[in-house]
């Protein structure tokens, strides 16, 4: 499955690079990490974060997110920048939504890695993604 694939049908998660097992381990670490590209998102990002952080903190889940910006022109990460529990990640060198997932999960500390389009048409639903979380964590499965 290539990236483009995997962009059309977000929310996923995959499995990430923290041993799913760490809370055994008594070793303080994050389970999920939330890897936000976006291009040009406009109004509608700080609210579709604010939402999503809400719902895993309301769910007792140990998260990270981290925003990473796709070539973005309209300064929508400047409304991400006074929340102190996002990762905020705008290089140059990133221009387009493909590149910007790709270092958003290069970045990722968590057990497993959810994915989220800001960018489209319709809502973001934190449970959608909260549900595939669920599914990867009892079946111990790769992708969902």
């Amino acid at each position: 499955m290539t990236v483009a694939h995997l962009i059309a049908v977000p929310p996923f998660v995959v499995a990430g690079p923290a041993p799913r097992d760490f809370w055994s381990r008594g070793q303080a670490a994050v389970e999920f990490t939330v890897v936000i590209p976006f291009h040009n998102p406009g109004a509608s990002l700080r609210p579709t974060v604010e939402r999503l952080a809400e719902t895993l903190y309301a769910q007792n889940i140990s998260f990270e997110m981290i925003a990473v910006s796709g070539g973005s022109s309209d300064g929508s990460e400047q409304s991400l920048a006074e929340l102190p529990w996002i990762r905020v990640i705008n290089d140059p060198d990133v221009r387009d939504k493909g590149a910007a997932l790709q270092t958003g999960a290069a970045a990722a500390h968590g057990a497993w890695v959810g994915v989220v389009d800001v960018d489209g048409d319709a809502e973001v639903d934190p449970y959608e993604l909260i549900e595939c979380l669920h599914r990867a964590r009892e079946n111990e499965a790769a992708l969902v």
